[in-house]
This record gives C-alpha cells, structure tokens and sequence, in this order.
C-alpha cells in the first residue's frame, strides 16, 4: 500500500516538472518571435517612409516648365514645379559657354535670369542694345502664367526685352531643328518673309541681328512703334516698354489665348 501511494506521488512531481518545463519553452519560443512581430510592423511604416522621398525626389529633379534665353547665348532652364532651376541647356557654342560659367542649378528661376542679365556676357550685348528673348514653354498653365509674370517683372528695367509663353508641341519643333525656342519663332518668320536662311546659320546669329533682319524684310523703321505678328501665335498682348531699337512686346500663343 505504501508503495502504491508513493508512485503516485511520484507521478505527480513528474508531471509539475513537465509543466515547469514546457511553461518555460512556451516563454522562450514567445520573446524570440517578439522582435519578428515588430519588425512586421515596422516594414508598413519604412515603405511608406521610401515613398515619400521616392516621390518627392522625383518632383524635385522632374523638370514641369522650360524657360528659353536667347540673346545670342541661346540656353534653357528646365524648372521644376517649385519654380527652381534643375538643369541649364546650352543650344550654341555661346549657350554652353554661358551655361558652364554660371552656377544656377537649384536657384529661383527669376534669380538665375537677374544672374544672366548680369553676366559679362550677356550684360555687354544688352548694353550694346541687344535683343533679349525670353519663352516660357510648358503644360501647366498654372505654373507658366506664374513664370511669364516673373519673367515680365525682372525685365521691366530692359530696353529690347521679349517675354511670351509657347506649348511643349512648339519647343519640339524647334529642337527638330536644333534651335532654342526664340531662335525658332524667328525662324519661322524670316522664313514667311522669303528669307533663305538655315537654322544653323541663324543659331550662330545674335537676337539683334535676327530682328533687324526681320525688320529690313518686312518694310519696318527702327522707330516703328507696330508689334510683329510671329507666324502661329497670337496678336501681340503685351504693351510695348523696350527702348531703343523695335518694341518690345509681350504675346501669348493661340492654345492661351
């Protein structure tokens, strides 16, 4: 009888160390799944943290609007939708010149111009009454009409200065044709007016030139005080304020107007 009853007591020590036992492995198997389920968490909360960069980088770096410079240095800057210079694109030897003496990646876009105007480069043909010719090329009209009125503000002080707004279809064509976007719409009406000219030929010539061409074609005075109506584009909007030699005016194309 004493032998039965101590087997039993026995058994039930064996089975509290079994339970002993498992309550510890239960306890181990769970802290070490633990940091597996945190990192699960965690995983949601890094993607959305990559995309948030991935697309904002991709604004930033993403160019929304084009600004074409010529004067005779023929360049553009391609703008991104916070209206910062993300590229600079020479379109002559002059344009690439120009474009690597001056550091305007990153700056506002009317900044980088007033950095332009300035140059010795540029600041010399201006004084010499030069033509400047400023296009701003892009589909968000929004962004462009904004960029037209900078354009428009920073040259207000400038005799023989051109500001207008183009379409994305246009600045393709003149690309086909190697040209700068104010060099293709001179292009086009030097070529109206019977002009035999190529674009490569015109890309080396200064804005001054080109226009008093166009002028000597079309039967204009150098004091005339009429606006030049450029093939495709709307009537001339714009009131003129240049000074010097020809008007300058301000037109939008006809997809604006």
């Amino acid at each position: 009888m004493n032998e039965r009853i101590k087997s039993a007591f026995d058994s039930v020590k064996a089975d509290e160390e079994l339970k002993e036992r498992t309550s510890r492995y239960v306890a181990a198997r769970i802290e070490k799944r633990r940091p597996v389920f945190r990192a699960a968490r965690l995983v949601p909360m890094l993607a959305c943290f990559v995309l948030v960069i991935l697309v904002g980088g991709w604004a930033w770096f993403s160019p929304s609007a084009t600004i074409s410079v010529d004067i005779n240095p023929s360049l553009e800057l391609w703008v991104n939708r916070f209206d910062k210079v993300v590229n600079v694109v020479g379109w002559n030897e002059d344009g690439r010149e120009l474009a690597s003496s001056l550091d305007l990646k990153y700056m506002d876009y009317d900044l980088a111009i007033e950095e332009i105007m300035a140059s010795d480069q540029v600041s010399s043909i201006l004084l010499d009454d030069g033509v400047l010719s400023l296009a701003v090329v892009g589909d968000n009209e929004k962004q462009c009409g904004r960029l037209l009125s900078g354009l428009q503000r920073s040259t207000a002080g400038q005799g023989n200065a051109y500001c207008y707004s183009a379409s994305e279809e246009e600045l393709e064509e003149a690309h086909s044709l190697g040209l700068s976007y104010g060099k293709y719409r001179a292009y086009l009406e030097l070529t109206e007016l019977g002009a035999d000219i190529s674009p490569q030929a015109l890309n080396q010539m200064t804005m001054r030139e080109i226009r008093d061409m166009i002028d000597s074609l079309s039967g204009e005075t150098e004091s005339g005080s009429s606006q030049t109506h450029v093939p495709g584009s709307g009537q001339g909007q714009g009131q003129g304020s240049g000074q010097g030699k020809g008007p300058a005016w301000a037109w939008k194309s006809e997809e604006e107007n």
